[in-house]
């Protein structure tokens, strides 16, 4: 039995977009599995306000558990942790400060790739989820 152009053209198209469906499935399936396998990396940054800006009692969300500096004043301060996983939750709170709130910074790495900036934030909080 032969068939007409048409149902030619029907089968033709669908095919192609039955191959088209299964290249876009089978490569959702290499992005995940190779995400699973990232690492990350969160950079914290403390700036206090102003010339005679100071802050004290901060404490950040690490890998190993929190960070705590208790009675310390410091005008600045900066911490690299790693690795971390997708899903953490970076997050910074600073108890007290001196001429006006600091600012929070949180960098965050992927793998290799370069630190991007995720949260700026003038406060005595900041916190932000690795998705």
């Amino acid at each position: 039995m032969k068939l007409n152009s048409r149902k030619k053209g029907v089968y033709a198209i669908s095919l192609i977009i039955s191959l088209f469906a299964l290249f876009i499935i089978t490569s959702c399936d290499k992005e995940e599995e190779a995400s699973s396998n990232d690492s990350y990396y969160v950079r914290y940054e403390i700036s206090g306000n102003g010339a005679y800006g100071r802050f004290s009692n901060w404490t950040a969300t690490t890998p190993n558990g929190t960070y705590s500096n208790n009675g310390y004043q410091t005008a600045s301060w900066s911490q690299t942790y790693e690795p971390v996983n997708r899903g953490f939750n970076c997050r910074v709170q600073i108890g007290n400060y001196i001429s006006g709130p600091p600012t929070i910074e949180i960098h965050v790495s992927k793998n290799s790739e370069p630190f991007v900036l995720k949260v700026a934030r003038t406060g005595s909080s900041a916190s932000f989820t690795i998705n």
